[in-house]
């Protein structure tokens, strides 16, 4: 047997129950922190006083502030799940610094990848749901991006 595989058949199911609420959690307060921002972009971009290129320059920064307040979202998530017994650890950096947890989360988040810190245990979970909750987040961005760029940037 997969030595991997032994620490999750004994963990207690209340633990995988925890972890699955605390990842529900962490996506819903990410979606939640980008439908706000996105939606107090389309109410101020009309509004702000700037060229078009300076606009959609402002539309790009704010958008990559708000990735990385997600990303510290989930950031903390981990750093928080990881202090707890039996939700598993972070292969790598152990004790795992509230940095590296964020390290950790920009790689998840931006499906990039683990490369010198992997997640073992239950807490995998919070990090395959990251991903996901990234590549939705981007996308979204991208699509608001491209609309403001339409609105914008009409052809001269």
């Amino acid at each position: 047997m997969n030595p991997d595989v032994l620490p999750l058949l004994t963990t207690p199911a209340s633990t995988h129950v925890g972890v699955a609420a605390l990842t529900a959690g962490l996506m819903a307060l990410a979606a939640f922190v980008h439908f706000e921002a996105l939606e107090r972009l389309n109410y101020t971009m009309p509004h702000l006083r700037l060229q078009s290129r300076a606009r959609i320059l402002f539309l790009i920064v704010a958008i990559m502030l708000l990735h990385m307040i997600e990303i510290g979202i989930f950031g903390v998530g981990i750093y928080f799940a990881v202090q707890l017994a039996g939700v598993g650890h972070i292969a790598g950096a152990n004790p795992l610094p509230l940095v590296d947890a964020i390290y950790m989360s920009s790689m998840t988040y931006t499906t990039v990848g683990y490369g010198d810190l992997t997640p073992v245990g239950p807490i995998r979970l919070i990090l395959g749901c990251e991903a996901l909750a990234g590549f939705v987040l981007l996308t979204w961005s991208a699509s608001f991006t491209f609309l403001e760029m339409q609105r914008y940037w009409r052809a001269r």
